[in-house]
């Protein structure tokens, strides 16, 4: 695979780089520990509070699970510390990737690119990727850089920022204080692809959030040793359909059902049980959907954010009853 295919998998955010400094890769002498992140790049990561920093509290940190590669060899998973050090509050603060990032640091030489990417769907998971000076694939970069010692690879395409998310947030909040809304009245404004992203992005967090990543069908919960959980955020109305982000116009669900669920193989009906059309069950190769026919679905932990009985039954009509 091309280190240009490899970054542009749909599953990741557009990616930024820094250029890595001689204290970035543990060579200068007195050097702190880890990678400097200058302040420029702090909006691509999750916010930390500068203003928490004081002499009685130096520090302020957050961890963040990452996936390592060298070029696009896997190296390893881990969590690495996010954080801001002040010197005991003497300082200014200074951003710092620190702890697990040794797998890659150790591999790292001054002039190195490390290039970092955010999971699309996920707001705490990043890849980080070194790409050596001798490697082939360092060219390729290079182009992109433009001799810029950090920043967006391509300053065509922005990664999500933390503003962006943040918009989207509110966005999706003051939905829920609304009426529910089954279908987009408007033809929506234009969008960036970032706001697309960012939006999609809280919609599924909070969504299995609510589900405490637990599929409400099966009731299963499947995890990596690195959290990375296999339940997906699911819309009940398609926004291919007009359907929207509303966290009442969604649920989670394990992969499997998910896509079955979007064909129509199953529905929910109006007493919040799970059926499956006449179609569908009679096919012996469906026996593992046909278990759950008549069982209740676990709901969302907030009675309020509970899928809306208006978003099921437009998908019970429009998709499931194609199958009876």
């Amino acid at each position: 695979m091309s280190i240009l295919t490899f970054l542009q998998s749909p599953e990741w955010d557009a990616p930024f780089f820094k250029r890595l400094a001689h204290n970035d890769t543990g060579g200068a002498i007195g050097h702190q520990a880890g990678m400097v992140l200058p302040k420029d790049l702090r909006r691509f990561l999750p916010v930390l509070d500068e203003n928490r920093t004081n002499p009685n509290e130096p520090t302020v940190d957050r961890h963040l699970l990452v996936e390592m590669f060298v070029g696009t060899i896997h190296l390893a998973n881990g969590v690495v510390r996010y954080q801001f050090q002040t010197w005991g509050g003497t300082r200014s603060p200074e951003s710092r990737i620190t702890d697990g990032f040794q797998p890659l640091r150790n591999r790292a030489e001054e002039g190195d690119i490390l290039i970092m990417q955010r999971r699309a769907m996920l707001l705490n998971r990043f890849r980080l990727v070194l790409i050596k000076r001798n490697a082939p694939e360092f060219a390729v970069i290079e182009e992109y850089t433009e001799g810029r010692r950090w920043g967006p690879l391509s300053t065509n395409v922005m990664p999500v920022t933390q503003s962006d998310l943040i918009v989207a947030s509110s966005e999706i909040t003051d939905a829920i204080r609304q009426p529910f809304q089954l279908l987009r009245t408007t033809v929506p404004r234009a969008e960036t692809r970032q706001g697309r992203i960012a939006r999609s992005s809280v919609f599924s967090e909070r969504v299995r959030r609510e589900y405490s990543r637990r599929c409400a069908v099966s009731g299963i919960v499947i995890a990596t040793p690195t959290e990375l959980y296999e339940a997906e955020s699911a819309h009940v109305v398609p926004l291919s359909e007009g359907g929207t982000d509303d966290i009442r116009n969604g649920f989670a669900l394990s992969q499997t059902l998910h896509w079955a669920f979007d064909k129509g193989l199953f529905g929910i009906s109006h007493t919040r049980r799970i059926y499956i059309p006449r179609r569908v069950s009679a096919m012996t190769v469906n026996s593992y959907l046909n278990q759950f026919a008549g069982c209740e679905i676990n709901e969302a932990s907030t009675p309020a954010l509970r899928v809306h009985p208006d978003a099921f039954r437009w998908h019970f009509e429009k998709m499931v009853t194609q199958w009876d």
